[in-house]
């Protein structure tokens, strides 16, 4: 008997290594004489699934799953056996499936918890030095650059997307912790994006799910994965996400974005396509995207998914059991809080999250924070700001106080000379300089219509007009700037007496004539 345990074990080691090496033939020849002689072996069952897994048999799995799943005993191997299936009708498509197995793999850990036992965390692979890292040394951010820019120079408008637009706009630099790199396209250039990526040294990557609009690619010297999605502007917003045509709105996972423009800039590859005003992406994809979360889910959390939709779910679930399995309570926990602020109804969910709560904290384990990704509310209001003084602050501060967001249009030196017949003592680029660097001030533009309208207003996604006058002959010019707007868009915030730009004037002439004299 013993020489026969050992026999299986060296074999299934041979046919692990050689799935690995993707020797696919001679690891099935192997596995299913295995299988056939030990139907219900576990050891044998798992891998044989993960065999079938890679050569796009999945749906072969869940029967033999089942089978396993009802002779092992124990929540935790019945919780595996349950997660196998489960993946298995999840990358079917049988969602209404993959869902109740989700579901009954979590039902056992929760089970397993409450007798104060979880599953053995699995043993981290050593990372080599943060400065090897390809992502915090820099060589992922130039391969970036490098592929941006051959897709633009093949007419593709390919920019920085989801984690690697946060990296690069909160901190100058792709994210230390991320894995990918993400680059968005117009849907209608796919074609002629893949091509050029295939002729650069990038190979595509099967999904366990082929979606439309959205691919994975493999850099065959560096390792590096490449995540592409392809966005398409319906409605005067941009749509984008996983899109299965021919299944029904609860197999989708579409996000919305206000509508945004691109721009070209230069990088140490060449010049590359980038978003003109890359934070309506991330305050529509994150909201709090100024704190680090390193627990952020892009496919689970995005605040601007249209909805929480069956397939969100599983992905949710798959990986809400996925960490629970490996040991990892805080990544499990951290998916919990994810989908029930998605779905606070999600009894299941709950339960997990206490449990998980209650174990974490018996184990000394600190639970994260979680940023407060609030709904946004954008507030919108023009200025001149020539002379920045204390009444410009003023009104900053409580225009900003009116929202989560404010941008400032810093109106053009041609504008005011219109307005009041003289230019400003300051250009509008050192006005520009100073606005931006005020603390309340989220995003400064430099054009925008002297009248706003309500298709303006919906094509940068912001809520509220502002504005402050000094006089009744003021407040009448500039309600006349936003009459298109409904009552509820526009806001007048208090005007700050005894001080303006005209006064700083003068007291410059008057200090000027003293020191004259």
């Amino acid at each position: 008997m013993t020489n026969d345990t050992n026999n299986t074990e060296q074999l299934l080691k041979t046919a692990s290594a050689e799935i690995y090496a993707g020797n696919i033939e001679h690891a099935s020849s192997i596995l299913n004489a295995l299988k056939a002689e030990q139907p219900l072996s576990p050891s044998v069952a798992r891998l044989w699934c993960l065999l079938a897994r890679r050569t796009g048999r999945s749906a072969e799995i869940p029967d033999y799953a089942a089978k396993i799943y009802a002779q092992v005993s124990g929540d935790v191997h019945k919780a595996r056996w349950a997660h196998i299936m489960a993946t298995a009708n999840f990358i079917t498509l049988n969602l209404e499936a993959a869902q109740a197995n989700f579901a009954c793999a979590i039902e056992h850990l929760i089970a397993l918890i409450k007798t104060n036992k979880v599953p053995t965390q699995k043993k981290k692979v050593k990372s080599s030095k943060d400065g090897d890292s390809l992502f915090a040394s820099g060589k992922a951010e130039q391969l970036l650059w490098q592929t941006c820019t051959q897709l633009a120079n093949n007419g593709v408008q390919a920019f920085p997307f989801a984690g690697t637009l946060l990296g690069i706009v909160r901190g100058g630099k792709l994210l230390d912790f991320d894995k990918d790199l993400d680059v968005a396209v117009w849907v209608d250039s796919l074609e002629a994006c893949r091509a050029t990526l295939e002729q650069n040294g990038w190979n595509r990557v099967q999904m366990g799910i082929n979606y439309s609009n959205y691919h994975d690619y493999v850099h065959a010297q560096t390792g590096i994965t490449l995540d592409i999605c392809g966005l398409e502007r319906k409605n005067n917003r941009i749509e984008g996400g996983f899109c299965l045509p021919g299944y029904p709105d609860e197999y989708q996972r579409l996000s919305l974005f206000p509508d945004f423009e691109l721009v070209q800039r230069e990088t140490s590859a060449g010049r590359v396509w980038f978003p003109q005003q890359p934070k309506i992406i991330l305050n529509a994809f994150y909201g709090d995207w100024h704190t680090p979360n390193p627990n952020w889910d892009t496919v689970v959390s995005a605040l601007n998914l249209k909805k929480f939709t069956l397939l969100v779910r599983c992905y949710a679930y798959y990986r809400l059991t996925q960490q629970w399995l490996s040991g990892n309570l805080i990544k499990a926990w951290s998916y919990a809080l994810q989908i029930g602020i998605k779905d606070p109804d999600d009894a299941l969910v709950l339960r997990s999250r206490q449990w998980l709560e209650k174990t974490l904290t018996s184990l000394n384990q600190t639970i994260p924070d979680w940023p407060q990704n609030r709904p946004q509310k954008r507030i919108y209001t023009r200025m001149v700001a020539d002379l920045f003084h204390q009444g410009h602050v003023n009104f900053l501060r409580a225009a900003r106080a009116l929202g989560t967001h404010l941008t400032v249009c810093v109106v053009t030196d041609e504008r005011v000379l219109d307005n009041k017949g003289k230019r400003p003592v300051m250009t509008q680029e050192e006005r520009v300089s100073v606005v931006s660097a005020c603390k309340y001030v989220d995003d400064v533009i430099t054009d925008s219509p002297v009248n706003a309208t309500v298709e303006f207003m919906q094509q940068h996604d912001f809520d509220l007009y502002t504005f402050a006058s000094a006089s009744d002959t003021e407040r009448a010019e500039k309600s006349q700037q936003c009459a298109a707007l409904p009552p509820e868009m526009v806001q007048e915030i208090d005007y700050t007496s005894g001080i303006s730009t005209s006064d700083l004037v003068g007291r410059v002439f008057l200090g000027a004539g003293k020191v004259g004299g």
